[in-house]
């Protein structure tokens, strides 16, 4: 299943901004060129961080940790102030269609509305605070569109990427799966459905009826091919499978599994006619990247901060020192 949490954890280091009219001078966390950065929308990041993360920020240590959090917050909300007001200069606007078609984008990895709103709601976000995330995601991204829209790679960067990186396009022996998940105390049903696998019933319409893994069970129960290793007792049994076979009830700590793998493939070198475009893509990606933090160090040195939470200016002090020395 599709987790928020990983889309929010990525998502800390873009601001969710509420808007800040009406705040009072005791409301204010800093001030960029003049707009406002409330105490608040601060502490809706930091509340988020909290709830998220509880066990980061208990122990001795935790104060510290939590202090530091902070200035990293409230440094990236001075950020995407600054990138607001590149775009409105450079007249960049985001639609409340783009924003919906995220939003649904988003949506589709869940089992219905329950279980997205449930998911929000874990994340400590509501329905507003994650539209304007996902605004403000999409107005950097066509900041960084802007500013890189010409840029290309050689054949020769992507050649000399793919020879010091061979590695990574090496493709694994694996075997692909499908399974159906039963949840730890359905061991009874997962022995009824396991015989009707073995007197021939059809693996996928049952994965589909019984299985408890939301993000495989309307694809039949298939799991593609592994980027990353199963779980322990998962692995030790696909090892004993060849293709077409199917396993017994297999116990693993999220339950009870019935596998099946379904193909097989050997390891293999990728060559570079094979992962060319990928290349191309990545090598753009990263040129995008260091255009985009040239120009945010460029908008921080000209910009006028003004950090008014005391015990956070001491951190914002040495990210503008940071900056001026690159």
């Amino acid at each position: 299943m599709k987790s928020l949490r990983i889309v929010f954890a990525a998502a800390l280091m873009v601001a969710l901004t509420l808007g800040a009219g009406g705040c009072t001078s005791k409301n204010v966390a800093a001030k960029v060129n003049g707009d406002v950065i409330t105490i608040d929308e601060l502490n809706v990041q930091v509340d988020q961080l909290k709830k998220q993360y509880p066990q980061m920020f208990e122990g001795a240590d935790g104060e510290g940790r939590l202090l530091d959090f902070k200035q990293r917050l409230l440094d990236n909300l001075i950020n995407q102030k600054l990138v607001e007001q590149a775009a409105k200069d450079k007249k960049i606007e985001v639609t409340d269609a783009e924003v919906t078609k995220q939003v649904d984008q988003l949506k589709a990895g869940f089992k219905d509305d329950a279980q997205f709103q449930s998911a929000l709601k874990s994340a400590g976000m509501d329905a507003a605070g994650l539209t304007k995330q996902i605004k403000d995601q999409l107005v950097t991204q066509k900041l960084i569109e802007s500013l890189s829209k010409d840029t290309t790679v050689t054949v020769a960067e992507m050649q000399a990427y793919y020879d010091k990186n061979k590695t990574q396009f090496e493709q694994k022996a694996a075997k692909r799966a499908m399974h159906i998940l039963f949840k730890p105390e359905d061991k009874a049903t997962a022995q009824k459905v396991l015989q009707q696998i073995k007197d021939g019933g059809d693996f996928s319409a049952l994965a589909k009826k019984y299985s408890v893994d939301t993000a495989t069970a309307s694809k039949g129960g298939d799991l593609g091919w592994p980027t990353t290793p199963y779980v322990d007792e998962f692995e030790a049994a696909l090892a004993k499978l060849g293709k077409g076979e199917t396993s017994g009830l297999v116990q693993t700590p999220y339950g009870w599994h019935i596998i099946r793998v379904t193909d097989t493939r050997k390891g293999s070198q990728q060559t570079f006619s094979e992962v060319k475009d990928q290349i191309q893509q990545i090598l753009i990606q990263q040129k995008r990247a260091e255009d985009y933090q040239k120009y945010l160090d460029a908008l921080r040195k000209k910009a006028k901060i003004e950090i008014l939470i005391d015990e956070l200016k001491a951190g914002a002090a040495a990210s503008t020192a940071a900056t001026a020395t690159k």
